[in-house]
């Protein structure tokens, strides 16, 4: 319902964004969290077309859509895994060299994304790069401002999204994601990014809330002389 290849603002701006941060694939072992339904991964591939990672895991919590990413968005040799990031990864300490956790950071709870940034702390090689890209803040505050987020009984609270689905999202202010960043180890960059002309034409419903940027994207990097 999001879009094969993730809906407008990710398919013309945000991979792109991400993309241009990761700068090579060549010879890294990445590791993918929420993955949803793969199609990251396939698209970073045409996007360093001819390099080789060394190793890719993709991970969701949902087999559905780890069964979706394989029919739809198949990496050839890339691992396959359930993983809930809201407890202890199932891998090495310093496995990976890149970590990408795309829109899922903004749907836990402060536990929960604890958890999340401790284990990707744990697996990231020393000189690892990990991408966190979250719904904006000041988006989802906007939002509550104009009473579009809701909460059905003891259910998340929601936003709007594509096709009227609604997505899971928590209200965190930028000061928090740092501070918990900070204290699973990492040092960090941040960027805002802000929607483009055509996908304000393809989505003409964001344009209500004003000039805001859709995404925060932070650079994560392991703070030197800190170990897991």
């Amino acid at each position: 319902m999001t879009g094969k290849h993730g809906g407008a603002f990710k398919r013309l701006v945000l991979n792109d964004f991400l993309f241009d941060r990761l700068r090579s694939i060549e010879g890294r072992s990445i590791l993918e969290l929420g993955a949803g339904n793969g199609y990251f991964m396939a698209a970073a591939l045409r996007r360093f077309s001819g390099q080789r990672p060394e190793r890719i895991v993709i991970t969701d919590i949902s087999a559905r859509l780890l069964d979706l990413a394989q029919k739809h968005h198949r990496v050839a040799g890339a691992e396959y895994r359930r993983l809930d990031v809201r407890a202890p990864f199932a891998f090495e300490d310093g496995a990976f060299d890149l970590l990408i956790a795309t829109m899922l950071a903004n749907e836990l709870s402060d536990a929960g994304l604890a958890c999340m940034l401790e284990e990707s702390f744990r697996v990231l090689a020393a000189d690892g790069l990990a991408l966190l890209s979250v719904t904006h803040p000041d988006l989802v505050e906007r939002l509550h401002r104009r009473s579009e987020l809701k909460r059905e009984g003891r259910g998340p609270l929601t936003m709007p999204g594509s096709q009227g689905l609604r997505l899971p999202v928590t209200r965190r202010s930028k000061a928090a994601y740092e501070k918990k960043i900070a204290r699973a180890g990492f040092d960090h960059k941040d960027f805002e990014v802000f929607p483009s002309e055509e996908v304000l034409r393809e989505k003409p419903g964001l344009k209500k809330a004003g000039r805001v940027a859709l995404a925060l994207v932070f650079e994560c990097r392991r703070r030197a002389g800190t170990v897991p």
